[in-house]
């Protein structure tokens, strides 16, 4: 019994940690518009059959592509985290110009910090995706 409780209290210790987290932060949400961009190479990224995402460190510039033909949007979801591993920002970039098209998004984050995204396809204004449809995810220094 006194196992069980211990268990239970981590548990709820660390879902508390684990919403905190998450609920400090403002999910940011952009539309990426720009056709050009100032960044140079090189560029980290990931292909899916649904989109591509891709990553330049120099100026903080992500590129998406929609490359299937649905009711979908390609969007990338991101999460920046400090040196000592706590999220600090997070949010998506959503290119809502259709299949074939590509549209950049300059964001501005802390160097030194850990990047992490992927590309997903999602219905335009929701929150809920597929996540077998998501790319499996980067990792960069920002």
């Amino acid at each position: 019994m006194k196992r069980t409780a211990t268990v239970l209290a981590a548990t709820a210790a660390a879902f508390t940690l684990i919403t905190s987290q998450a609920s400090a932060i403002d999910w940011e949400k952009d539309v990426a518009t720009a056709t050009t961009t100032t960044a140079s190479p090189p560029w980290s990224g990931e292909v899916t059959a649904y989109a591509t995402a891709r990553y330049a460190e120099d100026g903080d510039w992500f590129w998406v592509k929609d490359n299937a033909k649905d009711d979908k949007s390609a969007v990338v979801k991101w999460e920046l985290r400090n040196t000592s591993g706590t999220l600090v920002r997070g949010g998506s970039i959503w290119m809502t110009e259709g299949v074939g098209e590509g549209r950049y998004q300059n964001k501005d984050f802390t160097e030194g910090y850990k990047l992490y995204y992927k590309v997903c396809p999602i219905k335009w204004g929701s929150t809920w995706y597929e996540q077998d449809e998501c790319g499996v995810g980067l990792t960069v220094t920002a």
